[in-house]
């Protein structure tokens, strides 16, 4: 209506909205329901076989409990400070098994549920400590996995400028950047984890 009542050279308008639902993992910490999708891969040869489970997709935001700064900075750098920020992202994370005698389906739920829960409790400096937090966390509660692949780009979330409309944004109001952004992988292994062979290709 606004557009409409307010100019006479506007004489249509319409309005389309699409939703992401989000479920509640922990006090400020969400996942996008619907938007994951199981893996597996099975390598087999003559002389044994290895198996990789993971997911990916797995969208995932914390609305507090997180922060970034003191990092290295030059002129080419964008990324402002801060102390107070939304965290968001979209894990892919693989898993090796040590073994090939396994109950997948616990094991599949209970690293996906340990990893959504090392996101949303573990106070987060960076991506990258939340990203080890999580593959420790899934490594520490199943013996089975021996080393686990994440790979989860910083999905930015920047404070909207009301200033023009001559309203203050106290950190209420955010919009999400598709570009540029960080894209941080990093492995977490066991110390006594076997060889990998040929489980990762």
């Amino acid at each position: 209506w606004h557009f409409v009542g307010k100019s006479d050279a506007v004489v249509r308008a319409r309005v389309m909205i699409e939703e992401h639902p989000w479920d509640r993992i922990d006090g400020h910490a969400f996942v996008r329901a619907g938007s994951e999708k199981r893996l597996a891969t099975v390598t087999c040869t003559k002389d044994g076989a290895w198996v990789v489970g993971g997911l990916t997709d797995l969208v995932v935001l914390k609305s507090a409990g997180s922060e970034f700064w003191g990092y290295p900075r030059d002129r080419y750098t964008t990324l402002p400070e801060t102390k107070d920020r939304i965290l968001a992202t979209a894990v892919t994370a693989r898993w090796r098994y040590g073994g090939t005698q396994n109950d997948w389906g616990r094991s599949f739920g209970e690293a996906r549920r340990l990893l959504l829960e090392a996101f949303a409790k573990k106070h987060s400096l960076s991506l990258q400590q939340t990203l080890y937090a999580m593959g420790e966390a899934a490594l520490k509660a199943i013996p089975e996995i021996v080393e686990i692949r994440m790979s989860m780009p910083n999905k930015h979330h920047f404070v909207v400028d009301l200033s023009p409309f001559g309203l203050t944004n106290e950190n209420e109001v955010f919009y999400a950047a598709d570009r540029p952004y960080g894209l941080i992988e990093g492995t977490v292994m066991r110390d006594d984890a076997p060889d990998a062979g040929l489980a990762w290709g």
